[in-house]
Formats: structure tokens, sequence, C-alpha cells
């Protein structure tokens, strides 16, 4: 018969695996390059609010991108560029309330389409979106509590080069939006479940385009769709935890558009999905200072057929495992991760008639995180 550990053993567990998914989630939880779901690299994680008392973290994550595409009007190419994503986060607690703050890499469609040996379909593209929130989560009793906050995007200054030729050089002013939800616990069998809410926000955009010797005007807008999360953990037996998420992001409508008035087909236009993803994962700990964690993710594609119309999109879905190991010293802990990721193949058939297919294509992703508390 399987024995849970006493309480405050696993609350102990409990804080240890949350650090980890935080760390490692960060890295694994969008490894795929842009494809009909959108661009979204990184989610909202309210993991550090959960921590005990005051608290901060930072994180490094490295992402190799293995992803090439053939036609038949241009050599093989990889066509999804290497990233690097940082994030930090921190908050202290006052009485019942918990107030933090965390900025990481949101968004980013990374592509050098163009800088393949041919006529490539593929656009090459400089495009990273970055994510402040301030949050506030309230415990009403050691069971229930909510969560409130305010998210900030931030659009780079942004390049896209596509087969036109045209090269377009766009600017954003910052938006913002409300975060919402909240959880229930249960500390004795370390049980946690937290639905997380985040609104829609539509960035204007404005810059021009150059095609051919003439610099025309460009007007647009980037809208960062509404998104459902839904976390679930308990424990299962002595020092063991299952974890479980779903995560909805209502694409559909939520595309980026970029308008040309002076010359119409330079216009562009995105065509994302909705899409729902998947994790379960289960975390042990195996001594006072060390745990370990072993998590599969999956994404259904949003493609039928594996085919599409649309030049931005590299990918039909993916199935990610990580694995992970955290480490605590004193008052810091130490997290470190790996993931794999396959990316489902897909077709691309654009309205000109060039085409590029990508198959076989996958992502490795490595990374650090170094939280204390205080």
């Amino acid at each position: 018969m399987l024995t849970l550990a006493p309480s405050h053993v696993l609350i102990k567990d409990n804080l240890i695996m949350l650090k980890y998914y935080a760390a490692v989630g960060t890295l694994a939880l969008s490894t795929t390059a842009v494809d009909a779901g959108g661009w979204e690299t990184s989610r909202l994680d309210t993991g550090f609010l959960y921590q005990h008392g005051n608290y901060v973290e930072a994180s490094y994550g490295n992402l190799d991108y293995s992803v090439n595409a053939t036609s038949t009007t241009f050599a093989k190419h990889g066509m999804a560029k290497d990233q690097n994503r940082m994030g930090v986060s921190g908050k202290f607690q006052i009485g019942n309330f918990d107030i933090g703050l965390t900025s990481f890499g949101s968004g980013a469609i990374q592509m050098d389409g163009q800088n393949a040996t041919g006529v490539s379909v593929v656009p090459s593209a400089d495009v990273k979106l970055n994510t402040q929130a301030l949050m506030t989560r309230y415990l009403f009793n050691d069971k229930y509590s909510i969560i409130g906050g305010v998210r900030q995007a931030k659009l780079k200054a942004s390049t896209l080069n596509t087969v036109a030729p045209a090269d377009y050089s766009i600017e954003a002013i910052d938006k913002s939006g409300m975060v919402y939800g909240l959880a229930y616990e249960r500390p004795d069998i370390a049980l946690k479940f937290e639905v997380l809410r985040s609104e829609k926000i539509t960035i204007e955009l404005t810059g021009d385009v150059l095609s051919g010797v003439n610099t025309l005007p460009v007007t647009g807008s980037l809208v960062i769709p509404e998104a459902t999360t839904i976390n679930f953990q308990t424990g299962i037996a002595e020092n063991t935890l299952l974890k479980a998420s779903a995560h909805r992001v209502n694409w559909t409508g939520s595309d980026v558009v970029l308008n040309v008035a002076a010359a119409p087909a330079l216009n562009q236009e995105s065509d994302f999905s909705n899409t729902t993803s998947y994790s379960l994962g289960l975390g042990r700990r195996l001594n006072e200072a060390t745990s370990a964690s072993l998590s599969y993710s999956w994404e259904k594609g949003t493609n039928p057929g594996g085919a599409s119309t649309s030049p931005f999109t590299m990918s039909n879905g993916s199935e990610t495992l990580s694995v992970g190991v955290q480490h605590k010293i004193g008052l810091m802990t130490i997290s470190g991760g790996i993931s794999y990721t396959k990316v489902g193949d897909v077709d691309i058939t654009h309205s000109t008639g060039l085409t590029a297919s990508y198959a076989g294509n996958s992502v490795t992703a490595v990374g650090i995180k170094v939280g204390y508390n205080f």
C-alpha cells in the first residue's frame, strides 16, 4: 500500500517540484518554430508566487533548432534561427499577500528563409516579444487563493524580408492586458489545482517597407491572444509527485497583419489556428537536497493533412520529452534541464505556386535557473 509522507515533508517536496517545473517549463513548453498555432515561445508561469516568504530567480536557456525545408526552387536550408532566452522573477510576502514581478521572452518569429540558395517562399524574420507582469496572490486560508495582475507586452524593433522582394521595418507601442485566476491547495497531500486566464492584447504596428527603390509606409497590428492554463499536481507516493497541465490559446483572429495602403500586393497576414497543449510529468525527491523529474508534452497539429498555405508555418504540432534535476544549497536552489522536441511535418504551398516541405525536424533545449529564498 502506498503511504504519504507527513505533511511538512510533502510541502517541502511540493516547493521543490514547483521550482523545477518553473525552471524547465520556461525552456521546454514552446521549443517549436512558428506553426499554424501561433508564435508563443513561453507562457506566464506563476510558480514563483507560491514560494515561501521572499524569493528571486533568474533563468537562461538555449534552443538549438534543426528545422530544415526543401523545395524544387531552393536547396535544403535551416529555416529557424537558434534562440537564447532569459527570464527573471521575484516576489515578497506581506501578510496574506504575495506581490511579484516577472519578465520573460514570450513570443518570437525567428526565420531565415531568404538566405536559402535559390528562390524561397519562406521569409526571413527577426521578431521578438517580451512580457513583464506585475502579479498579486491573496491567500484566504491554507487552501484557497486568488491571483490577479497586469502583463505588458513589449515588441522589439522588428524586420521581415519576403520573396516579393520586400523588406519591412516595424515598431510598436507597448500594450497591457489583465491576468487573473484562482488556486486550491491541500498541503497534506501536496495537491494544487490552478486555473489562470490571460486576456487578449492588441499591439498597433507602424513602420515602412522597401520594395525596389520605393519606401512605403506600413500600418498593422499584432494580437496576443487570450489564453487559459490549468495546472494540477498531487502527491501519489512518498516523495513522488504527479503533475499535469493543459494550455489553450485562442489564436483564431489573433494574427500579425501588415497593410501597405500604397501597394496592397505587399500586404502580409498570418493564418493561425487555436491550439491546446498538454503535459504530464513525474517528480521524485531523491534526498534532502536533490530532486529529479521527467515530463512529456504534446500539441496536436492544426494543419489538416499536414498542408498549409502560410509561408510563416514551419511545423504541424509537436511532442516533447523533458528531464531535469534540482539541487538545494542552503537558501539557494539550482535547477537544470534538457528537452527534445519532435516537430510535426508540414508542406507549404503558397498562392504564388512556390512550395516548401518540412520533414524530420527537431529542437533541443537546455537551460539553468537559480532561485534564492530570503
